[in-house]
């Protein structure tokens, strides 16, 4: 199936400073990843697809009034990103992205050779005739 690791599986993470969280959702037509970037503008997060991998970069820095001092820290902050191997039952040229609520929504289709579909029998009575 095309939800399988075996078609999209995650790589490691592609920083040290951090990775971002995120779940997967399958459908009869998509992959859907559901990427957490709270306190992330959209407008700087980067999506790039090299082949059969997609990558998304953002940074999540802490903003500070004068006068104010952090005194802990629970969110990751800095250079975040993820990398993914998208299978070839996904078809990347589909791929969309948006962002609502703090949420980054990835979806990928899946490609029309690997939807299902009905096949046909034909009937073959003319062969047993002859």
């Amino acid at each position: 199936m095309f939800g399988t690791l075996e078609s999209f599986s995650p790589a490691l993470p592609a920083t040290k400073s951090g990775t971002l969280a995120y779940d997967t959702i399958r459908t009869e037509t998509s992959i859907k990843l559901l990427i957490d970037i709270p306190g992330i503008d959209p407008d700087t997060v980067n999506l790039t697809v090299d082949g059969r991998s997609l990558r998304i970069d953002a940074t999540r820095e802490v903003e500070l009034a004068d006068g104010e001092t952090l005194v802990s820290s629970r969110h990751r902050s800095g250079a975040l990103s993820r990398l993914f191997h998208l299978g070839e039952q996904l078809d990347a040229d589909g791929l969309t992205a948006d962002a609502a609520r703090g949420v980054l929504t990835v979806t990928i289709p899946v490609a029309e050779s690997a939807k299902p579909r009905k096949i046909s029998v034909g009937s073959s009575a003319e062969a047993i005739e002859a």
